[in-house]
């Protein structure tokens, strides 16, 4: 349109303003979001606030350099601009106000310098504060009911994969869990341990003793188990009734050993006070542990630890039998 609007000394102008100013930015943010999408809607914020600047600031040159040589340029077109920047960028709203805030000083001083009349230089900039403060408010909600599906979003996920009595994340996350962290040990050569752990004596427990002191024994192991996730690699689960289990990554035999004879120490140890009665409990554990070299799958990982549970309730509850493959 250029080319077509204006004789040949100006739109060489306009063309490699537009170029240096808008198409080159443009492009270059269009190359950042397909060979690095952004993580968040804050990752380029400074780019594209510079880019939104830069837009206003062409339009206001464009027309600066249509006025001086008495060609016509709508100065309307500055509201879709700030619609752009206001709106469609979705940009945090005080930088965006101040960028805005920039681009209509500029063009207040050129329509000044250009001696243009001060009534329709008045009803142009209300124009455009209007369509500006429009474009942010809508801006500002749309953000806040983003956010606020965000926190929703998250919060409705977090408590899919926890457990509500103890806290400890549930079977769920156990299963994507086990599956992601030993995809990772096996492309890595890394070590990962498993451990299960049962309470031995719950059901009579809970029977004889009312649900309440159920809730007690599995919240108290639940701090045992807990307890020895001392790693961000490390995770604790309740898989089940009174069930829990243990993932260590990059874990050592000894490592592993000694977190099982621990948990099994430590409940062995619990004083549960029944209306004055001490009542004492214990756990059976069942580990398994994937050496660097090994190659197994999640599933059989898992099928080895229940085994090994299995002995140590076969061999008289309250110790651990550990598997190293």
């Amino acid at each position: 349109m250029d080319i077509v609007k204006f004789p040949s000394e100006i739109y060489l102008l306009t063309l490699t303003s537009r170029l240096f100013l808008v198409i080159l930015p443009l492009l270059y943010l269009n190359f950042i979001y397909w060979f690095k999408p952004p993580i968040t809607i804050r990752s380029n914020v400074l780019l594209m606030l510079f880019i939104y600047l830069t837009v206003g600031l062409n339009h206001t040159l464009i027309y600066y350099l249509s006025s001086i040589n008495g060609f016509s340029f709508p100065q309307l077109g500055l509201v879709l601009i700030i619609m752009f920047g206001c709106l469609l960028m979705v940009l945090p709203i005080k930088p965006t106000a101040i960028v805005t805030v920039i681009i209509l000083c500029v063009f207040v001083a050129v329509n000044i310098h250009l001696s243009h009349p001060l009534t329709e230089l008045i009803f142009m900039l209300v124009i455009f504060i209007v369509a500006a403060a429009i474009c942010l408010m809508v801006n500002l909600t749309g953000q806040k009911t983003l956010y606020q599906n965000y926190l929703l979003i998250n919060r409705l996920y977090s408590e899919s994969i926890t457990d509500g009595l103890t806290k400890l994340n549930n079977r769920r996350s156990f299963q994507e869990q086990i599956v992601r962290l030993n995809a990772i040990a096996v492309r890595d050569d890394g070590a990962l341990g498993l451990i299960f752990v049962d309470a031995d004596y719950f059901k009579i427990i809970n029977d004889s003793c009312g649900h309440s002191m159920g809730d007690e024994v599995l919240k108290k192991l639940a701090r045992v188990i807990k307890d020895k996730c001392r790693r961000t690699e490390d995770i604790a689960f309740r898989i089940g009734g009174d069930e829990f289990a243990v993932i260590l990554y990059g874990v050592n035999r000894a490592k592993l050993e000694a977190t099982c004879l621990e948990i099994v120490e430590s409940v062995a140890n619990f004083n549960l006070n029944n209306n004055g009665e001490i009542l004492k409990t214990s756990v059976s554990v069942g580990a398994a542990l994937k050496t660097n070299s090994t190659k197994i799958s999640s599933d059989k990982l898992v099928k080895l630890a229940d085994e090994y549970l299995y002995e140590a309730k076969k061999n008289g509850k309250n110790q651990y039998c550990l598997k190293t493959i």
